[in-house]
């Protein structure tokens, strides 16, 4: 001790190792704390494929646990036996209960050399594979892989996603799709004969999924070609392409009417898309020519029209009939005309006989001279074409004037392949004076056509001037009756009249929404695009921001009012932990569930009360019994929501002052008591006001977020950080009991706390 220095400068390298063996052990410390935490916790609350795991942080012998139990009951003993684990001074954090996914949505889409698989999958390995299976489907194509796991996949999960990207490489463009137990393939198949494959496989059930009806369309060709052959024994061959199983069925309707008795028919004709105008009333015309010859063929390509054969068997037969196809060839140009008759009989012998002795003319008496020529009768003038058809559930109603017995008859065959199984009312009128302008089979075959996209309507003619109302039945056709529209020109000269499609209208007009910690899906229709817009912005606008998914499509035909009540939809769903709603016409329902009392009450008060006039609301929220977390920031909110109901009153009416009495600091210092449970979250003050301000002159908006703004002021005297607290001010929005019953004063004239998740 006589020479401290030394010893002193001894204590250095103890101090170091001593230094070093603290940071590398304590190291290895909260290493084996946070693995053994983890063990120990999920070992009670258990694991399953797409749950959030088990997490720990360690901080000193603080561990901060996170991720999802099978149960409530397992988050709460997992937490408890981590407060009991050795070397864990606090257990922090909490567990929440693991919810299924619904609806359990996956989709592959394929668009250009792209395949984006979308939606939830349950585990890694089966994200892995359905890239595996896109890649090995789609060579060459590159994969965008967007899958996020998610408890609650249906049995049998990935084995239907490896069958269902199987049938990808069938389409051209689109997707295959699972929704829970449900599956769909929409989209434009690349190859006819795809398009039939794809038919079949959506018409089986697979290991417990079910299909359900999509958009599913042929292929686009061209040129667009169709045939009918006409062979010895009574046999017709059927080529080329048909645009839909309607037409399919309408086009062998009319063959076995227009070839009466037993024939034999080949089919080979393959559905398609791209088919020229008025398409059926070519193949009405082409069958009507061919039924005229011995043996031949008639065939369509795009909008030229060949005809070639044997023809009757009689020389003038044969020629009146080549006449007669020439005279009515109208806007069908025949392109190639090739009809085969039999060689002209020779000219009959003249024989020789002397002449005639010349006759004197005769001589007429005055009172014998012939009568003079009756006047010469005026032709009647040229009748224009008036024509209307109707379609409903009684059937096909044609009214108007047609021209000749083979018009009607034209006509009503094609009327019948509107409606196979109702009955067509003919209620035309022959006029054999009517105009040549328009055309009048192909202005009326392009009506009917028009027609039979409609469910129930009207198509009228007036000269050449096309009217058309009534509903339709869906998106996909109201895009067929604007594509038919679209082309240019119309079939025989026929321009649309000034009210064009404003009569049209799809019906029902629905719109569907569904909201879950994923984001917020939109399906169906929409007015406009301000309305896509706004929906969007009320997404943007919340948790779920960047997280919006719109297959809608801009449809006419939407109620009045319709806009607004798709956003007060949006808005509630966005409230809700996750729900649903449907518009449907003049009907609004809206189910969901919540962890908060106090958003359940408010959703469905909101909703019943703010729709505007002539809707019909139909709305449940239910209390979630299970996945509410159970960490501090939860405790806090339900204590929060629980002095908001107790003490609903803190200012007078119109009022936005605080009034310290002793209810009023008790409310105050209950809420400073709660809020320094969470110090780490942030809480959101909002404003409410009832509807009695409106009538009595105040701003109810502005007087609810100066309401917000005054108890901002209070907690931040009381200690509350002020960086932790935002406010807003809903006015008269979000009532807790509808306006006007007798404690919607009180109730609906408060403010309350929402803490962040």
């Amino acid at each position: 001790m006589a020479q401290p220095g030394r010893w002193l400068w001894g204590l250095l390298p103890l101090a170091l190792l001593w230094g070093t063996a603290n940071l590398f052990v304590g190291d290895t410390i909260e290493r084996d704390v946070g693995r053994r935490a983890v063990e120990a916790v999920a070992a009670i609350a258990g694991e399953a494929p797409g749950a959030r795991p088990v997490t720990a942080q360690v901080d000193g012998r603080d561990v901060t646990i996170s991720g999802e139990a099978l149960s409530a009951d397992g988050a709460a003993r997992a937490i408890a036996r981590l407060r009991s684990e050795f070397g864990v001074r606090r257990a922090l954090g909490g567990l929440s209960q693991v919810v299924a996914q619904r609806p359990y949505s996956w989709s592959a889409s394929r668009q250009g050399g792209v395949v984006t698989l979308n939606g939830f999958v349950p585990d890694e390995a089966t994200a892995i594979a359905n890239v595996a299976a896109a890649a090995a489907a789609l060579p060459g194509l590159r994969i965008d892989d967007r899958q996020s796991l998610a408890f609650g996949a249906p049995a049998g999960f990935q084995a239907m996603t490896k069958a269902v990207l199987a049938e990808l490489p069938r389409l051209a463009t689109g997707k295959v799709a699972l929704d829970d137990t449900r599956f769909c393939i929409e989209g434009r198949a690349d190859t006819p004969d795809n398009f039939l494959a794809l038919q079949a496989a959506t018409a089986l059930a697979r290991d417990g999924f079910q299909s359900v009806p999509c958009a599913l369309e042929p292929p686009v060709v061209a040129p667009y070609r169709w045939g009918v052959e006409r062979l010895a024994g009574d046999t017709l061959r059927l080529t080329g392409f048909y645009p839909s199983d309607a037409a399919r069925q309408q086009i062998l309707g009319l063959l076995r009417r227009t070839f009466p008795g037993t024939i034999g028919i080949e089919d080979g004709m393959k559905p398609a898309a791209g088919e020229p105008a008025a398409f059926l009333v070519k193949v009405t015309r082409a069958l009507g020519d061919l039924a005229r010859l011995r043996q031949g063929k008639a065939e369509l390509t795009g909008d030229a029209y060949a005809l070639s054969g044997d023809g009757p068997a009689t020389f003038e037969a044969c020629q009146a009939l080549r006449l007669q196809i020439a005279q009515g060839d109208g806007p069908d140009s025949v392109a190639q005309a090739s009809i085969v008759c039999p060689p002209e009989p020779p000219p009959p012998v003249e024989t020789l006989m002397p002449p005639l002795p010349e006759i004197p003319a005769p001589v007429f008496l005055p009172s014998e001279l012939p009568a003079a020529p009756p006047p010469a009768v005026p032709a009647a003038p040229a009748v224009p074409l008036t024509w209307s058809a109707a379609i409903g559930e009684d059937g096909v109603a044609l009214r108007g004037l047609v021209r000749d017995a083979p018009a009607r008859a034209a006509l009503l065959a094609l009327a019948r392949g509107l409606a196979p199984s109702a009955a067509v009312s003919d209620q035309l009128i022959l006029e054999p004076n009517l105009r040549e302008e328009p055309d009048y089979g192909a202005a009326t075959g392009f009506a009917l056509d028009l027609l039979g996209k409609l469910k129930r309507g009207s198509v009228s003619l007036a000269g050449a001037v096309l009217a058309l109302s009534g509903e339709v039945a869906n998106g996909q056709a109201w895009q067929e009756l604007e594509a038919a529209l679209r082309r240019q020109p119309l079939p025989a000269g026929l321009s649309l009249g000034t009210a064009g499609t404003a009569a049209i209208a799809v019906r029902p007009y629905v719109l569907s929404l569904s909201a879950d910690r994923s984001g917020l899906t939109l399906t169906g229709a929409l007015p406009d695009a301000q309305t896509r817009a706004a929906l969007l912005a009320l997404v943007e606008a919340s948790p779920l921001k960047g997280r919006f998914n719109d297959e809608t499509q801009i449809l006419p035909g939407a109620p009045a009012g319709f806009a607004a009540v798709a956003r007060m939809a949006v808005t509630n769903l966005l409230r809700l932990d996750f729900g649903s709603a449907t518009i449907a016409d003049d009907l609004v329902t809206l189910r969901g569930l919540t962890c908060r009392d106090l958003i359940k009450r408010e959703v469905e008060t909101s909703a019943s009360t703010g729709l505007p006039p002539g809707y019909r609301m139909d709305a449940a929220i239910g209390l979630r019994q299970t996945g509410c977390i159970v960490d501090p920031p939860a405790t806090c909110q339900n204590d929060l929501d629980a002095l908001t109901k107790r003490n609903t009153v803190l200012f007078a009416q119109g009022a936005a002052a605080v009034t310290l009495d002793a209810p009023t600091e008790r409310v105050i210092a209950e809420a400073v008591a709660i809020l320094t449970q969470c110090p780490g979250a942030r809480i959101t003050i909002e404003g409410h006001a009832n509807s009695d301000g409106d009538r009595d002159g105040f701003n109810n908006l502005d007087l609810s977020a100066r309401r917000a703004l005054r108890v901002r002021d209070e907690l931040l005297r009381r200690g509350i950080d002020p960086a932790r607290l935002e406010t807003r001010g809903f006015g008269t929005e979000r009532p807790l009991v509808p306006h006007g019953s007798a404690d919607a004063k009180p109730m609906n004239r408060r403010v309350q706390f929402t803490v962040a998740k």
